[in-house]
């Protein structure tokens, strides 16, 4: 929930008053939050981290607690706004959302190539099954912010305070890790990762694949243009640069080389892109709609009839 207003807390043994999370962000975000997951950070800087990374851990707990506390905020409203979109997605009919679909590949395939490719290769390789298991994993982290939310109001010996305040940064982490633990399921939440993995991993494959060639026409292209700019353009840079800067000419020439060829072959990988999604995407939408009319009553002919 987010706060307008830090409120007086009293402070946790050890800890002079307010965190830095509150002195920073203390009218944009939930102050008492943002200081429990700073003092979880700078618990685990004190114990279980790496001699190396205390240091940096220490100094970065600001940021974490407000980067905490600031995704329990925004998430439930960003899963609240999908969890509409998703109903006005049930809600068309399949036939509009398909037309839709095509419509967006044919207007703006070329723009957005890769995006459109990863969203394809997202459905392709899985994506339902992707977005169960997303869908479990906040399952599990709602759970567990619920019964830390709950641990937070517990006050055993009744003085008035709540019992997180008053313990110190370790028990603090020690607490909030064993009510974890305790909440969430493990098995859920290996095959939710696991399925999430393969589901990131599907896409990079399919993206990489569909790339090489562009990446191999850029390849071919500097290997090309190579030889001709330094013909061209190593005399007047050896003229210009002094004797002492004279060995950056070649690695000069390759990378304009390689900016100038990847360049083109992204552009020849675009233009190739908006032909076939436009073709794609007309069908597609076209299919869409004759589906659509004939459901109505308005359209008779088969598919294999049209065109």
């Amino acid at each position: 929930m987010l706060s307008f207003s830090s409120g007086s807390k009293e402070p946790a043994p050890g800890s002079s008053g307010q965190g830095n999370s509150s002195k920073m962000f203390g009218s944009m975000i939930n102050c008492a939050e943002a200081e429990r997951i700073e003092r979880m950070a700078e618990a685990l800087s004190m114990e279980g981290a790496p001699s190396w990374a205390a240091p940096y851990i220490k100094v970065l707990a600001p940021v974490v607690g407000v980067t905490g506390a600031g995704i329990e905020a925004i998430a439930p409203v960003i899963v609240q706004i999908g969890g509409h979109c998703y109903a006005i997605y049930k809600q068309l009919p399949s036939h509009a959302i398909t037309g839709i679909w095509g419509l967006g590949i044919c207007f703006f395939g070329g723009r957005y190539t890769v995006t459109i490719s990863a969203i394809e290769a997202f459905y392709v390789t899985g994506g339902s099954q992707t977005i169960m298991c997303l869908k479990d994993l906040y399952e599990q982290f709602d759970a567990v912010r619920k019964a830390s939310a709950l641990d937070d109001k517990v006050d055993d010996d009744r003085d008035g305070i709540a019992d997180v305040k008053q313990i110190t940064q370790r028990q603090l982490a020690k607490r909030k890790a064993a009510i974890a633990f305790r909440t969430a399921d493990p098995e859920v939440l290996s095959r939710a990762l696991s399925g999430v993995w393969a589901g990131y991993m599907g896409v990079l494959a399919v993206l990489k694949f569909k790339f090489a060639q562009t990446v191999a026409l850029a390849h071919s292209i500097g290997d090309s243009l190579r030889p001709a700019a330094a013909k061209v353009f190593a005399p007047a840079l050896l003229s210009v640069m002094p004797a002492e800067y004279r060995r950056w000419v070649s690695p000069i020439i390759n990378f304009g080389c390689k900016l100038v060829s990847g360049l083109v072959a992204w552009k020849i990988q675009r233009t190739i892109s908006t032909v076939q999604s436009g073709i794609k995407g007309g069908l597609i939408a076209s299919r869409a709609g004759i589906a659509l009319l004939r459901a109505r009553g308005y359209f008779t002919t088969p598919d294999d009839k049209t065109l």
